[in-house]
């Protein structure tokens, strides 16, 4: 059975983006765009446990990474945001990650 990211280092993390880029690549080349897609929201996955919580603020507002989108953050869920993307009043979550953070 696989490891959660929550469960692995720092190193394990590392070790695992990098694989999920090279598989990233390949679907890329093998034009598997929705394939690409998954790869990629569980790198951003991986690499918010790497990170520090705190660097994301309730109440304020962030774009998300390769959109035009911004989301509104109004709780934060271990390495999930969760807000409202453009002010609809549909709460949505992303890894902490995708959001570009200043």
């Amino acid at each position: 059975m696989a490891k959660l990211y929550r469960d692995m280092s720092t190193v394990e993390l590392n070790e695992e983006m990098k694989r999920l880029q090279e598989l990233g690549r390949q679907a890329l080349a093998d034009e598997r765009f929705e394939e690409l897609d998954v790869l990629e929201r569980k790198y951003y996955l991986a690499l918010s446990y790497t990170m520090d919580p705190a660097v994301v603020e309730i109440g304020k507002s962030y774009e998300i990474v390769d959109s035009k989108d911004t989301l509104t953050v109004t709780r934060m869920d271990g390495v999930m945001a969760w807000g409202h993307r453009n002010r609809v009043p549909i709460e949505e979550a992303y890894p902490m990650a995708m959001l570009v953070i200043a």
